[in-house]
């Protein structure tokens, strides 16, 4: 009897050591997938907490390109992608006498903050191949010359900062260039259908400046037979400085310099052309300029020897 009392005791012992056992278990699993959620709920918050993070950097850089382009308000900023209109008349004198007379359009139309389109249309063009050795005296040509779009990206996200406490800003532009044969007259224009892209980047500068790297790769997508091959890179690399601050009869000066290398891969021929754009502000949103060239250690008869321009520039 007392055997059989003391394997009943035994029996009631183990079976509330394994619903201990299964309690616990359970509690402790429960326990674990409580903790497993809130840690879950704790990454994802860190997460939304990093990305508000990112957001309000980005949103940054983008205030600071935004506050340097309106800084300098000349309208020359490849960044500003606003609404602006500018002819001007250019006067070019080649190597070999050759001399071009241009009046184009330039414009741009912007189609949102980051992206926009500059557009050059020659309204009338005038070549005089007079000087040039061996061409009858009065020989030119008169008419509309080959038009030029440019597509220019801007992605802010990619924008940076430097300097000390990160207050300047840079931004990186990428795009495509498409030189149009509309010219009304084979000896205005190459007789091809151009495209290039374009890698440049812009980095502010002290007192509201900034430098601009553009770099283009042209080749020829259709040609005539007639017209040479293109395979030509081309740099525009300027840098703007305001002279004085906007306001009053002498606010709104600014210089800048300009320089174009060339290196042409089917003549194996390099060229330089520096020019110096000279600008004032007559009124807020509209501003007049000069601008002389020349060329440098130049030593192919197409290569421009002289330059001189003159415009007005609204931009909005």
């Amino acid at each position: 009897m007392n055997i059989l009392l003391k394997c009943k005791l035994l029996s009631s012992l183990s079976i509330s050591l394994a619903l201990l056992t299964v309690c616990g278990l359970s509690t402790a699993i429960a326990q674990g997938q409580q903790e497993q959620q809130e840690e879950q709920v704790q990454l994802s918050e860190s997460q939304q907490e990093i990305a508000r993070l990112n957001e309000l950097l980005d949103q940054a850089k983008a205030e600071r390109i935004d506050a340097a382009v309106e800084g300098n308000k000349t309208g020359t900023d490849p960044r500003d992608f606003s609404l602006k209109w500018m002819p001007f008349y250019r006067y070019t004198e080649l190597e070999n006498g050759l001399t071009q007379q241009d009046l184009t359009a330039f414009g741009t139309v912007p189609f949102s903050p980051e992206l926009g389109m500059f557009f050059e249309v020659p309204i009338a063009q005038m070549r005089d191949f007079s000087d040039i050795a061996g061409v009858p005296s009065g020989t030119d040509a008169i008419g509309i010359g080959d038009i030029d779009l440019k597509f220019l990206w801007n992605p802010k996200s990619l924008g940076f900062n430097y300097g000390k406490d990160g207050k300047k800003s840079g931004a990186w532009l990428f795009g495509t260039d498409f030189v149009l044969p509309t010219a009304t007259d084979e000896l205005l224009a190459g007789n091809s259908l151009l495209f290039a892209p374009i890698v440049g980047v812009v980095v502010d500068m002290p007192l509201h400046g900034f430098f601009a790297m553009l770099n283009l790769y042209y080749v020829d997508v259709y040609k005539k037979d007639s017209a040479p091959d293109t395979s030509k890179f081309v740099g525009r690399w300027f840098y703007m400085q305001p002279l004085t601050p906007p306001g009053k009869w002498w606010g709104g000066l600014y210089l800048m310099p300009e320089f174009q290398p060339i290196y042409d891969f089917e003549t194996d021929d390099f060229s330089l052309w520096v020019g110096l754009e000279f600008g004032k502000m007559v009124a807020p949103g509209k501003i007049a300029y000069i601008k002389p060239g020349w060329g440098i250690n130049n030593s192919e008869p197409t290569d421009r020897s002289d330059t001189f321009e003159v415009g007005f520039r609204w931009f909005f």
